[in-house]
């Protein structure tokens, strides 16, 4: 049987609610939704988006932290997710266009085993943030963190390619995935640009799509 990897998003897909546009909304006023506007329409690439909308925040690292410990909700079916994956080796991995301090301090706090995840990174020093891309793509002129080559890594490996997400930094990766689970955003550029796209809300969703797929699974 094929191997099948689900690659996921982590804000608005894992999460309930995007933790960046919680941090901006408290921290940053209302001047990042034009921003966000701009990368949007396509007018803006993420990568310098992200760090204009950044800019705006005046926020230390304990106040970061401290919001996403308190406002930070899970889909609630993620964890059962994890262990029908689990017990059917499928492999999951995470990649996002936010940032690796959101998904560990998340991560820590329910309990989620920990899973390989790529991501950028958020520095402090005192109530002012500083980014950094390490995952910076150069065939890729509009993303911060490209999420396409994990999909054509693991698709020339072998691999059945599942992708999950819900917004702007996730239209790459659907372009190539074999399979695309979408919403919110995710689903309406797929259905604008005719990409193959699955609707779903939940994780619980997924996973009911997936067992109807049994043949991706080993034995």
């Amino acid at each position: 049987m094929k191997k099948a990897i689900v690659i996921t998003d982590f804000d608005g897909t894992i999460t309930q609610k995007d933790t960046l546009v919680g941090i901006l909304d408290k921290f940053a006023g209302p001047k990042w939704l034009k921003i966000a506007a701009l990368v949007r329409s396509g007018r803006l690439g993420t990568k310098i988006g992200l760090k204009k909308e950044m800019a705006l925040c005046r926020v230390t690292k304990k106040e970061y932290i401290d919001f996403l410990n308190t406002d930070v909700k899970i889909d609630p079916t993620f964890k059962n997710f994890l262990r029908f994956c689990e017990k059917n080796k499928l492999k999951v991995i995470v990649v996002s266009g936010g940032f690796g301090l959101n998904i560990e301090v998340v991560f820590k706090k329910f309990g989620i085993p920990r899973l390989p995840y790529y991501a950028n990174i958020i520095q402090f020093k005192g109530n002012i943030v500083k980014l950094k891309y390490p995952y910076t793509h150069k065939a890729c002129k509009t993303c911060g963190h490209c999420k396409a080559p994990y999909i054509k890594r693991f698709k020339d490996k072998g691999y059945f390619t599942i992708y999950a997400g819900d917004s702007v930094t996730d239209r790459c990766p659907a372009k190539v995935a074999d399979l695309v689970f979408a919403k919110h955003h995710l689903a309406e550029y797929c259905g604008e640009k005719g990409i193959p796209f699955v609707p779903y809300t939940t994780f619980g969703q997924i996973k009911k799509r997936l067992i109807s797929k049994a043949l991706l699974f080993h034995s």
